[in-house]
């Protein structure tokens, strides 16, 4: 006798939508991933980053009321972020009587530092069925910070293998403008404090004054954009220094292309979703040795685990990479173990034993 599709509740706070087509992009593309795997999803989403006093109430308010409203008609709910999705996500599933799962991504566990966050998370993560962290150290976290879920998974949200390729690298530096022979390091992500740009800027200022023609890249924006200006001008570097600000997604797969080393130093990193993609693109990684990420990146093998605190360990990292890195098949063949697919059918798994009922 065969099953009906697996029927599940994608609860988020974040999603894509038409004035801001990035936010929770991975989430969008999990989803997506499950329907082409037979399951069937209703998104119960938030796809605005607008906010403010009477916006962000008001928005919270009609995602509950849409959860209550469907959870009675899937097999699960699979809520995104701790708090306040999950709490939804548990009000949801014991009015229905629906099972529901958590995901934890890094953000919303670092929030449990907040007393009544943790309190109001705790009631959610202990009704859950299932818990999931993007990483094993982010399963430690929520431990360390007083959590006890019964039952903890860990599933990444994996890395678009399809978007994210082996491309040939001088035709993206054609459409970027760059020179075919320069060195190139590329950052990916938020420039925040969290993200670390003034330590890969110090440890690519040792690099430039080996290597005059190397540049550094920074592809997105954030609060730390004029510290990154000011401090390139500081330490002599401006015209090797180039900010992008936010770029469309087609033009993040060519920067993976066109870049010989993707550094992704942060501070803490919960899992590294940049490394996976610049994995997937061929490309070696400079990676944290805090957080998630050492988990996806093999040091040694497809990139080189340093200390995000000490430039100069950042810059020997970047040395290596760019002197003798891997070839562009042996990382590749690191991200495929966290291909999208590998880990959509994980959380498939996960939701249907959480339904009661085989994947």
């Amino acid at each position: 006798m065969t099953l009906p599709p697996l029927r599940v509740m994608c609860l988020s706070n974040m999603y894509p939508g038409p004035g801001a087509p990035d936010y929770g992009a991975f989430i969008e593309r999990m989803c997506d991933c499950m329907e082409t795997r037979g399951a069937h999803v209703e998104r119960v989403v938030i796809n605005s980053r607008a906010s403010g006093a009477l916006r962000t109430p008001a928005k919270y308010a009609r995602l509950a009321t849409q959860a209550m409203s469907g959870a009675g008609d899937v097999d699960v709910i699979w809520a995104h972020y701790l708090f306040p999705t999950g709490l939804i996500a548990s009000l949801a599933g014991r009015m229905r009587r629906t099972p529901w799962v958590i995901t934890a991504h890094g953000g919303d566990v670092a929030n449990l530092s907040r007393g009544t966050i943790r309190q109001l998370s705790s009631g959610a993560v202990s009704g859950a069925a299932m818990v999931i962290a993007v990483s094993e150290w982010l399963a430690g976290r929520m431990y360390e910070e007083g959590l006890r879920p019964e039952r903890v998974e860990v599933a990444s949200m994996g890395v678009d293998t399809d978007r994210f390729q082996i491309g040939d690298r001088l035709a993206a530096r054609v459409r970027l403008s760059i020179p075919a022979d320069v060195p190139v390091v590329l950052a990916v992500g938020g420039l925040s404090e969290r993200k670390n740009p003034m330590g890969l800027l110090q440890a690519f200022a040792r690099l430039h004054a080996d290597r005059p023609d190397a540049r550094l890249v920074f592809v997105g924006d954030g609060p730390q954009a004029a510290v990154i200006d000011a401090g390139s001008r500081r330490l002599g570097i401006p015209g090797a220094v180039h900010r992008t600000g936010v770029v469309p997604n087609r033009s993040v797969t060519d920067w993976m292309t066109a870049a010989d080393v993707v550094a992704q130093v942060s501070l803490v990193e919960p899992l590294g979703v940049a490394a996976l993609e610049a994995m997937a693109s061929g490309r070696p990684v400079v990676g944290t040795s805090v957080g998630g990420l050492k988990e996806v990146v093999p040091d040694g093998v497809a990139g080189v685990i340093v200390d995000p605190r000490d430039p100069v360990s950042i810059a020997e990292g970047l040395v290596r990479m760019l002197d003798a890195g891997p070839d562009p098949e042996t990382c590749r063949a690191a991200a495929m173990e966290h291909s999208l697919l590998h880990e959509t059918d994980r959380v498939l798994g996960i939701l249907a034993a959480a339904a009661g009922r085989p994947a």
